[in-house]
């Protein structure tokens, strides 16, 4: 699939099921979050199996419901950083 039509073909999902991440899939996905950081400078975090992790009232402005795992993006504030952590929060997906 070239790149312009996986963006065109991407989509959001917005109910998840209740299963936790599998421990080989949690490792690749630690692994490459912390690749994102040493290049990006960021610090990404993985939070896994957290049910309470969108019970507040702004997590609920996206309409998300039964997450449990999700990615923190954070970085120190610059010019770029939104860029940045779109980049890297892409590369994730």
């Amino acid at each position: 699939m070239e790149l312009m039509e996986a963006l065109k073909n991407r989509h959001s999902v917005r109910q998840y099921l209740e299963k936790p991440i599998e421990p080989e899939i949690l490792k690749i996905l630690q692994e490459e979050a912390a690749a994102c950081n040493q290049e990006s400078g960021l610090h990404i975090q993985l939070v896994a199996n957290e049910p309470r992790a969108f019970d507040s009232f702004m997590a609920h402005y996206g309409k998300f419901s039964g997450v449990t795992n999700y990615f923190a993006l954070v970085g120190k504030k610059s010019p770029d950083l939104e860029e940045t952590a779109g980049y890297y929060g892409a590369r994730l997906v």
